[in-house]
């Protein structure tokens, strides 16, 4: 499984439902300044998901996977300065 990485700021964001130990699931699009667009979810029980929303304006660093069906799915992400 391949890591990759995306800069941008968040767009749009849902709220799914939680994993059967209770811990939360977004999904989310993000937005880079060239106007591409990632859009994909949380993984399950990961602790990306409980700082999902922190920092609204501020641009994230999101590291994600693509699985074999083409679903995208955020492993970490880190809010940057400004």
């Amino acid at each position: 499984m391949k890591k990759l990485t995306f800069t941008g700021t968040l767009t749009y964001y849902k709220r799914l439902n939680c994993s059967i130990y209770g811990n939360p699931a977004f999904y989310g699009e993000f937005e880079n300044e060239h106007g591409d667009v990632l859009r994909g979810r949380t993984a399950s029980d990961a602790q990306c998901a409980y700082g999902f929303l922190n920092y609204e304006d501020r641009p994230r660093e999101i590291t994600y996977h693509v699985t074999r069906t083409g679903n995208v799915i955020f492993d970490y992400i880190k809010v940057l300065e400004g």
